[in-house]
Formats: structure tokens, C-alpha cells, sequence
């Protein structure tokens, strides 16, 4: 993105001051180049801003990013049909950013070569996280946890100078806009399509909508009311009938939703970044 911008800079302004002498043409020339590496530097200082510093992690990355790992570690396993590990989001973030002495590291359970991990880690709902100090596994939790929980989980205490930093830090000013990430996923066995959508404010995240659409092959059609009785039943969000199979609907006001509290600080760019480290793609 960086280089078409100063291309495009660097043209425009030599066509605008094009010189009709020839003695000219250095001074010009070395004008446009300083304002296009300006307008470089500004965009990579963009892009630098939203370095949420989430470490992904497959089976040739684990033994050096967790086992031998100088700082302890929230290992989070995620699934990208699970609205829960989506929730999470801007809490990992947020530790993250205030706590530089915390490594936050995530695992996509539906992404390749994590046959390793899968066979080492007892995983059996998501969002899990463990919580790694000198290689052990010292805590656990699954589901939606709080920030205070997950660095109680961690026995970590912040040092005062981070405490500080985390409360103290004023908060970015968010530009109006709207975000929707899509991803393919897997939903009990059936492939289907995640869609989120934000809404931001001044502040804060104003509204959150997930629709997931799942696909029910031929030979299971027979069984897709039992399945969203069962959806249904658990109380996540609205569930209706599709030609291909059925849409589950988790919006901003539904009971799931709120019983989640998502934590809404997080920035447009942050919340971007975030999803797709978790292999969304965003608009």
C-alpha cells in the first residue's frame, strides 16, 4: 500500500509544478521526493499505531513462542464459528497494548498445521486459555473472562508503572465507520460462513451484529430443524431457515449478546487487525 501512495504523490506533483527550465527540474524533483517520503513515513506511522503485537501460533512456531517463551504467555484457542472467541477480541487486544511484560499468543483450531498442538493441549471448547509460565501450564479457563481474571489466571500482578499506563492511557478518538469481516468456518461439522459487523462511535464499539450462515448437505437435511431446536434451546441469539441450511443471528440487543459484555474500547484499526490475524477477511 505504501509505495503506490508515493507513486501516485510523486507523479501528481511533478505534473502540477512541471518546469519550463531546465535548472529547475532538481529543486522540483527533490521537493516531490521529500514530500512523498513524508506521506510514506506517515503511513507506516498508521500502520505502526495499530500493532496489536498478537503472536499467532502453529506447529513450528510453538515450541519457540510458548515452551521457551522469556515472558509468560495467554495462549487463547479460538474457532471462527464461536461468537464467544469473537467477544474476546479487544480484551486480548487490550492487554496487548498496556502489558508489554504478557505475551498474548492465538491458535485458530480450524486453521493448518496445528495437528501438534491439537494432540499435546486438552482443548475441548472454545474460546480456551492457558496460561504458560517457564514452559508449564500453571491455569486454565474456558469462555468469556474479564481482564482482571485472565492476569489473575496468569498470577501476575502489574507492575505499577503498566497499572498506571493501562488507566491513565487517553483513549483514541474513533473516525465514524462501519467494518464487516467475513471468514469460512466449521459449525459442528458443517462448513459455513461468519459474517460480523461493527458499528464504530467516538469512543467505543456502538453496536455489534454476527450472522452465521450454515450449510446442511442433502443427506443431513432431514435432521436441520432437530439442529436448530437445539440452537435455539441454548439461547444463542435467532435462529431461521435457509434454502441451503439455516442463518443464526446474534445482534447487539439479544440476551446472548449482552450476557457476553463485550469489552467496547477497541479501535476500528485494532479490531480490524485482530480479526484478521484470526483469518477474517474485512472490508
Amino acid at each position: 500500500m505504501v509505495f503506490p501512495i508515493a507513486a501516485i504523490v510523486m507523479s501528481f506533483l511533478y505534473l502540477i509544478i512541471k518546469p519550463k527550465e531546465t535548472k529547475m527540474i532538481g529543486l522540483r524533483r527533490n521537493l516531490a521526493m521529500k514530500v512523498a517520503i513524508f506521506v510514506v513515513s506517515a503511513v507506516l506511522a498508521a500502520g505502526a499505531s495499530e500493532d496489536i503485537k498478537i503472536v499467532k501460533i502453529n506447529d513450528d512456531n510453538f515450541e519457540k513462542e510458548i515452551l521457551h517463551s522469556k515472558k509468560p504467555v495467554i495462549l487463547e484457542v479460538s474457532s471462527t464459528s464461536c461468537p464467544p472467541c469473537l467477544v474476546m477480541i479487544p480484551t486480548l487486544i487490550g492487554i496487548a497494548k498496556n502489558y508489554s511484560d504478557i505475551k498474548i499468543a492465538s491458535i485458530g483450531i480450524d486453521e493448518p498445521n496445528i495437528e501438534k498442538i491439537k494432540n499435546t493441549l486438552p482443548i475441548r471448547a472454545f474460546p480456551t486459555f492457558f496460561f504458560i509460565k517457564d514452559g508449564r501450564i500453571i491455569n486454565q479457563r474456558v469462555g468469556v473472562v474479564k481482564e482482571p481474571e485472565l492476569l489473575s489466571a496468569l498470577d501476575y500482578t502489574p507492575k505499577p508503572s503498566a497499572a498506571q499506563k493501562a488507566k491513565s492511557k487517553p483513549k483514541k478518538k474513533n473516525a465514524h465507520k462501519n467494518l464487516v469481516c467475513k471468514v469460512d468456518g466449521q459449525f459442528n461439522g458443517l462448513k459455513n460462513l461468519v459474517t460480523i459487523s461493527f458499528v464504530f462511535g467516538d469512543s467505543e464499539i456502538e453496536n455489534v451484529d454476527i450472522v452465521t450462515d450454515v450449510f446442511v448437505p442433502p443427506e443431513q437435511f432431514d435432521r436441520r430443524d432437530q439442529m436448530m431446536e437445539h440452537i435455539r434451546a441454548s439461547g444463542k441469539g435467532e435462529v431461521t431457515p435457509t434454502m441451503t441450511g439455516f442463518q443464526m443471528h446474534i445482534d447487539n440487543d439479544c440476551r446472548f449478546m449482552k450476557a457476553m459484555d463485550m469489552k467496547r474500547t477497541s479501535t476500528y484499526g485494532e479490531m480490524r487487525a485482530g480479526l484478521e490475524l484470526q483469518g477474517f477477511t474485512c472490508k
